[in-house]
């Protein structure tokens, strides 16, 4: 009897191995996920951030530092120059994007899957899911070590230059003039797609008096003054100089706005589209659209439904100094949801809008019978770069 066991063991295994292989053969059970999978953060766009900084004021350099620090990305160009005649403190590029591996996601269902096949399959899926999920995020923790680090060590770079200040009195054009160069090498050297920004980081009072000359050469980039001190007339000047030199846009940012400064350098490098509905769509005091302002509204409407479906919109409202009986801040509030709602009845989801008032703290023209007008308006910035 004890002989006749053995072999009918043997069988039965035998028979269950055929079973299994045949069972596997005919996908009754789902595969195994098959290799591995390479997960990064992809780059869209090609960036580089000029900043023009005074080496020799500590409170320059830590706002330089704290800028590179939190509007870095990877394979961004940093350039920074210093104020005191145009010198390269520092230039370094951000590392790549770096990536992990994770385990393919599981193979697909046969044509007719069983329902055990499909809770099989089910549990498979969410278990890929919850491991890509997790891989995300340890992804993007090292992204952003890596890039603060990159961005420590560019600063300490720029502060270990000795400071050769020039002889002549300070020149914001030639500063620019010195930008531009920068970006017109970067340029040469292959990189087609490159969105700029420069950002001047400290202007005195004295310099503000004086608006840089217009210069060629600055589009399509994005310059930005940061804490500037000056009149309102004379911010108007800096941002006229600015515009009629090229550059796609202007921002002269005050003490009272400058903590608007990183995400307008985000829009800046991340390609954003800038849009200003002014004096045809608010009158004194008012927040309702009028009909003038529709062919500018349609047009915003197609960029956002034909040419960037998934790109996030902020919506900016902006007033005169003149006062108003609920205050200059709601108006701005209002104008902005105004345009906000016109997007949303047109089919613009509403969960890409954001809509933001800042009153009268950011004037484009000064504030006089003549200016005023252009300071009623609503900018709008699409952001390709985040989806909604």
């Amino acid at each position: 009897m004890k002989a006749l066991l053995t072999p009918l063991s043997v069988r039965l295994g035998v028979m269950l191995g055929a079973l299994v292989l045949g069972i596997s053969g005919c996908r009754f059970l789902p595969a195994h996920p098959q290799g591995m999978r390479t997960f990064s953060v992809p780059v869209t766009y090609a960036s580089v951030l000029i900043v023009i900084t005074n080496p020799a004021s500590p409170r320059a350099m830590r706002a330089t530092g704290a800028l590179v620090t939190a509007s870095a990305r990877p394979q961004e160009q940093v350039i920074i120059l210093s104020s005191l005649g145009g010198a390269v403190l520092a230039s370094s590029r951000a590392p790549n994007s770096p990536s992990i591996q994770v385990p393919a996601p599981p193979v697909p269902l046969p044509l007719h899957p069983t329902s055990f096949q499909k809770a099989r399959h089910r549990q498979a899926l969410l278990r890929y899911q919850s491991t890509a999920r997790h891989a995300r995020a340890a992804l993007l923790a090292k992204q952003q070590q890596e890039l603060a680090a990159w961005a420590k060590s560019t600063m300490a770079e720029a502060a270990s230059r000795p400071i050769l200040q020039n002889t002549q009195s300070f020149s914001v054009s030639g500063d620019l003039g010195v930008a531009v160069s920068n970006l017109s090498s970067l340029r040469q050297a292959g990189i087609d797609t490159l969105n700029s920004v420069i950002v001047i980081e400290e202007v005195s009072s004295t310099m503000a008096r004086s608006a840089p000359t217009p210069l060629t050469g600055l589009q399509p980039s994005t310059v930005v003054v940061a804490h500037f001190p000056g009149t309102t007339n004379e911010e108007a000047a800096w941002q006229a100089s600015l515009v009629q030199g090229g550059a796609a846009r202007a921002v002269i940012l005050t003490p009272a706005t400058g903590g608007q400064l990183v995400r307008v350098v985000e829009q800046g490098l991340d390609g954003a589209v800038t849009d200003t509905l002014s004096s045809v769509l608010f009158g004194l005091g008012q927040y309702q659209i009028q009909a003038a302002a529709l062919p500018q509204l349609r047009r915003l409407l197609h960029l956002l439904t034909a040419e960037y479906p998934d790109a996030t919109v902020s919506i900016d409202g902006y007033t005169d100094s003149l006062p108003t009986p609920d205050g200059n801040l709601l108006l701005s509030q209002r104008r902005a949801q105004a345009v906000a709602r016109w997007l949303i009845a047109h089919g613009v989801a509403a969960g890409r809008i954001q809509a933001f008032g800042y009153g009268d703290s950011d004037p484009v023209a000064p504030d006089s019978p003549g200016g005023q007008p252009l300071n009623r308006r609503v900018v709008i910035v699409i952001d390709p770069a985040v989806s909604g």
